[in-house]
């Protein structure tokens, strides 16, 4: 039992009552003593605050800071909060965290006597028995350790250092909470490693220096990792390194639990567990209880369910697999000659452009069809190399994909349809997708040509800009802003008014097909519909619980779709406000949601990684399409509805003919995630923004691309052609909108 360590106070050494027997352990910030009282001849543990970075034992038994006065000062802030740590513990008598008896201060330090058990830590106990714990360990050791740290939380403390090593297991087996790591906290600071303050795999991202508020959702990440850690036998990977995997649209490193743990656990529990390690501390439990309640099947919720039918006003369908049928690829310029067009100096395109529009993170306008195309966000804040941000907390909150390690190609890909009564769901009611005639010719005035460098850069939002959407008119271009503003722009003046509401970022910004309306949905869970013309609140539509990641009007305006973290396209009635119904089926986040142009189709989809289209007349859903590898970012129907484009993470960029749930072709040459995208008003071109700093002009029929236009200095999160298709609008996380107009 006895460890030794070069700077513990020697064997025998009396302090106060105490005579120190052995050391039990010893980490970065102190050492841990077994002593005897000698007034009641009973064993206790003796913790010392002794941070070895920054003092030292002098002699036997002093402890002293080095010295440098930074240091100092530093070492006095972490003992005042290792006796502040004492005092608090010394109030608490709960059996599942650990009892301080008293505290002292002595040799220039301070220690914390506490009662000594004999038994295990659940690190210890994995390494004898096995690494991995069956269902009812993990509920016999978790739900009590819970209950600890829902007390503790209640006095307003939080423990900071939670994982296997300081969970402690009686010789009952009962569990307890040990070494809270507040005053380790206190130490972190400039110019301080911060690797010893925190154990990577089992802190969240908030708990690193600058990395956002803490709470008792931070305690709840590490139980969460510390669970993940027992079903699966390996240590969670740092929260950091899937931070920056996210940045990069990359897939979570960390398998789900509900991978790992399949047909070994209960859905709700391995659920609960991936709820608890959520990136974004406003995506997680809020509260030990609220993860406890989840673990025992107690209102688990959205969250933590595993893959649901679709619902649509209660009505359920059942689903089988058919093999989709896939057009031949279109012959297109080799990779090299793309590359080669993708330098060229002009960096212009000659596009036939007609009126109407459709946009990613826009509004199509003509006087029968609109369309919205979210521009989807990364899902924790920050960038990586040169897009970096200084800092975690400056976006605490954001998207993350959370799309689990894909194994379907195209050539594999299945499709998912309902069952359908009629003969006519073979080809899913073609008038439903259809939208005005088309005019007689597809030509626009020859020669319109989009200049190659922007014609002008709007300025005024404070952080990244996710989604724009033109006026029916023509005239005024919405934007949404991380900044929590939405900001209207004088596209003939470059002026502009803000609208402020929102509490967290702004994600998506649609105008009503006729300019009535501007809706918008945020990370503050709401979608709040405003006066288009005044610029005034209309009201605030119930529904989501959690952020919102996108925002659609009907083609007609008397519907407003919106969906996002809670896994639930909510479609209401504008004018009233009343919740019509909700669509229920995806197993993950829904990121993007689009009107097909005749109206009676709606598309969603997101990090499940399937397409859905919903019959919004007979309320089924008509198909789920698979095929993308990764998470679904973005989505946009054709003016005709003869197309429906989709773009993600992995270079995913496809087209899809949704009459039938089809898969037409894949873009090729795709070198970079895709987040918004918008066809031109004749369908021709297919403009595309993402993790790079251009936007791609492809020629939808062969697939390949014609240029990019470059200007950003930051990702591109959306992109609209004006009504009349003369603009191109593109929103950057640069916090500037472009403006590309024809020549």
């Amino acid at each position: 039992m006895s460890a030794y360590y070069k700077d513990a106070l020697p064997r025998g050494y009396e302090l106060a009552e105490y005579t120190i027997e052995a050391v039990l352990g010893h980490g970065g910030f102190g050492v841990t003593y077994l002593a005897r009282d000698r007034q009641l001849g009973t064993q206790v543990a003796i913790k010392e605050y002794l941070p070895h970075d920054i003092a030292r034992r002098k002699g036997q038994t002093n402890v002293i800071a080095n010295a440098d006065d930074k240091t100092v000062v530093t070492y006095r802030v972490g003992l005042r909060e290792f006796l502040k740590e004492g005092q608090a513990l010394a109030r608490f008598k709960h059996e599942n965290i650990v009892r301080v008896l008293r505290f002292l201060e002595a040799n220039g330090t301070a220690y914390m006597v506490m009662e000594y058990e004999k038994g295990e830590s659940l690190a210890q106990y994995l390494r004898h028995n096995g690494p991995r714990l069956d269902q009812a360990a993990l509920l016999r050791i978790f739900l009590p350790i819970m209950n600890g740290l829902h007390a503790v939380h209640q006095a307003k403390l939080l423990h900071l250092d939670i994982k296997p090593e300081n969970i402690y297991l009686r010789e009952d087996g009962n569990p307890m909470l040990i070494d809270f790591g507040s005053a380790r906290q206190a130490l972190v600071g400039p110019g301080q490693a911060h690797a010893v303050a925190l154990t990577p795999g089992y802190a969240p991202v908030e708990q690193y220096p600058s990395g956002g508020k803490q709470g008792p959702w931070t305690d709840v990440y590490a139980i969460g990792a510390s669970l993940h850690r027992c079903i699966c036998g390996k240590r969670p990977i740092a929260s950091t390194e899937r931070h920056q995997a996210i940045l990069r649209y990359e897939p979570d490193p960390l398998p789900p639990a509900l991978e790992l743990g399949q047909g070994r656990y209960p859905n709700y529990i391995l659920g609960s567990i991936d709820w608890a390690l959520r990136i974004h501390a406003n995506e997680r439990p809020q509260s030990a209880r609220e993860l406890q309640d989840a673990l025992m099947g107690k209102n688990a919720g959205k969250h933590v369910q595993a893959a649901t039918p679709a619902v649509f006003n209660t009505s359920r369908t059942t689903t089988q697999a058919i093999t989709p049928r896939v057009l031949p690829p279109v012959r297109r310029p080799s990779a090299r000659a793309s590359r080669t067009r993708r330098r060229s100096p002009a960096r212009w395109f000659a596009a036939t452009l007609l009126l109407g529009g459709v946009g990613a993170g826009a509004v199509l306008y003509s006087s029968q069809v609109q369309t919205l195309l979210p521009t989807v966000m990364n899902y924790v804040r920050g960038l990586t190399g040169q897009q970096q941000k200084p800092s975690l907390d400056s976006h605490e909150s954001g998207k993350r994909a959370e799309a689990s390690h894909p194994s379907n190609s195209v050539s594999d890909s299945k499709i998912a349809r309902r069952e359908q009564p009629s003969p006519r769901r073979a080809r899913m009611a073609p008038d439903q997708f259809d939208g005005p005639p088309r005019p007689a010719t597809t030509m626009a005035e020859p020669g319109l040509l989009l200049q190659a460098a922007p014609a002008r850069t709007l300025a005024g939002h404070k952080d990244w800009v996710y989604s724009v959407a033109f006026s029916p008119d023509g005239t005024t271009l919405a934007s949404g802003s991380y900044d929590r503003t939405i900001r209207l722009w004088n596209l003939r003046t470059g002026t502009n008014r803000v609208l402020r509401g929102h509490g967290r970022s702004i994600n998506s910004v649609a105008y009503s097909p006729d300019g009535r309306w501007l809706a918008s949905g945020g990370d503050d869970a709401s979608v709040r519909l405003w006066d288009a013309v005044r610029g005034k609140l209309k009201r605030k539509l119930r529904g989501p619980d959690y952020a919102v990641y996108t925002v659609a009007f009907s083609p007609t305006s008397d519907r407003l779709a919106a969906a996002g973290k809670d896994r639930t396209v909510f479609v209401w009635d504008t004018h009233s406000g009343d919740l019509l119904y909700t669509l229920e089926g995806h197993s993950n986040d829904i990121l993007a949601i689009a009107f097909a142009p005749g109206g009676g189709i709606l598309a969603s989809a997101g990090a499940d990684k399937g397409i859905k289209l919903w019959d919004l007349n007979s309320g089924r859903e008509l198909a789920t399409m698979l095929g993308h590898k990764d998470v679904v970012l973005a989505l946009a129907f054709s003016r005709d509805g003869r197309w429906l484009a989709s773009g993600g993470a992995k270079d995913m960029l496809k087209l899809w003919d949704p009459r039938n749930a089809r898969l037409v072709r894949n873009f090729h040459d795709v070198d970079h995630s895709v987040l918004s995208l918008s066809f031109s008003p004749d369908s021709k071109w297919l403009a595309a923004g993402g993790a790079a700093t251009g936007v791609d002009l492809w020629y939808t029929e062969s697939a390949s691309i014609a240029a990019t236009l470059q200007g950003h200095d930051g990702y591109v999160h959306g992109v609209a052609f004006s009504p009349d298709g003369t603009i191109l609008a593109s929103a950057s996380r640069d916090h500037t909108i472009k403006i590309w107009t024809t020549r």
